[in-house]
């Protein structure tokens, strides 16, 4: 008789069900995510993981997890160009960092369904997902100890830079170690990335035209990083989960291929794709941070691309600098504040760039 595989998720592992209405659906569906968790056991390091909690109330479950330390932002539900599903936020137990998934419980009910059925293998991506995570976590703390919930960024443009970081790395990791397990994600994935990649340029010039007219730099920028940063962040799914299945971008994802040809983001996304297999080929093997620092340094290139210049000054703080530009210009903010002052009178528009390809005025 063959041994049984050995596994790294802990043997005391728990789930914790939230506002299921029926008791044995609960039982059910945990007894599932369990036993499927140490399957990816077999694949991935989950020794460190704390425990796993189901909720309807997902909101809610992320705001009352204990992290095991004051933190300087709250847990939330992803809202912008998709539906928060799971997360695994890093915590600390009696010192020790550990990992504590928590799902979304309506996508989890797949899982009652036919185990070939696609809700049903969607489901089991969604949880080999989180699982990556999990490793990923404990190896980052490993390579770096007393920085995941230890360290805090001295500046705001430290911490920008370490939010894209983080964001961009450990969901490709994510995606490239999970891409096979379950129902291939690619589909949703490319989806959400067409729709920021058509919104994202668009967006950060009209933020850029409205700081022309308040002055206010702090909201530019915030407008700025929520688009240009989950482009960032969206783009390392697909380029994560191509790279899983061994995919070329190119070839096997006609849609993104098409939709790249000719747009300002396509250079900034094959060095993406670079970078990540660079880190991808150290996994583990990290010696200091600052191997990470390209990605940061493309979202920054990516910024002044689009119009906003962010230099970091001698005192840690930032610069931001709006160049005029054509589609930026005076004459065009000019027109924006007409806009907004006439919203809801005239039924013209101001005259916008195309977004999506480079129309040779920037």
């Amino acid at each position: 008789m063959s041994e049984e595989p050995k596994t790294s998720t802990p043997t005391n592992l728990s789930a914790s069900a939230r506002n299921y209405a029926r008791e044995e659906d609960a039982r059910a569906i945990g007894s599932n995510v369990l036993g499927l968790i140490n399957f990816f056991g077999q694949h991935m390091d989950l020794e460190t993981l704390d425990g796993v909690t189901l909720a309807y109330d997902y909101g809610e479950a992320l705001r009352e997890l204990d992290r095991g330390v004051e933190t300087s932002s709250e847990l939330s539900a992803s809202k912008e160009w998709g539906i928060g599903i799971a997360m695994t936020p890093a915590v600390l137990r009696d010192g020790a960092l550990k990992s504590h998934i928590l799902f979304n419980a309506v996508f989890l009910e797949g899982l009652m369904e036919e185990p070939d059925s696609e809700a049903c293998q969607e489901a089991v991506h969604i949880i080999a997902h989180e699982c990556a995570h999990v490793e990923i976590n404990a190896i980052k703390d490993r390579q770096f100890p007393e920085v995941i919930l230890r360290y805090r960024p001295a500046t705001w443009y430290e911490s920008l830079r370490l939010e894209v970081i983080e964001a961009s790395w450990d969901e490709y990791a994510a995606c490239r170690i999970s891409a096979g397990f379950g129902k291939n994600p690619s589909e949703n994935y490319q989806e959400v990335l067409l729709n920021i990649l058509g919104a994202a340029g668009p967006n950060v010039r009209e933020a850029i035209l409205k700081c022309r007219h308040d002055s206010d730099y702090d909201a530019l920028l915030i407008e700025a990083q929520r688009n240009i940063g989950n482009l960032v962040k969206y783009a390392s799914y697909v380029l994560g989960t191509a790279d899983g299945l061994n995919q070329d971008a190119e070839v096997d994802l006609p849609e993104i291929s098409e939709a790249i040809e000719g747009h300002w983001f396509s250079p900034f996304f094959q060095r993406l794709r670079d970078v990540h297999r660079v880190l991808w080929e150290r996994y583990g093997q990290w010696e200091s941070l600052a191997e990470f620092e390209t990605i940061a340094d493309i979202w920054l290139e990516m910024l002044a691309d689009r119009g906003v210049e962010v230099t970091q000054q001698e005192d840690g703080g930032m610069y931001v600098n709006i160049p005029f530009r054509a589609d930026t210009s005076s004459f065009q903010a000019m027109m924006w504040g007409i806009r907004q002052a006439t919203k809801g009178i005239q039924g013209w528009q101001l005259p916008t760039d195309r977004g999506d390809k480079d129309s040779g005025t920037s």
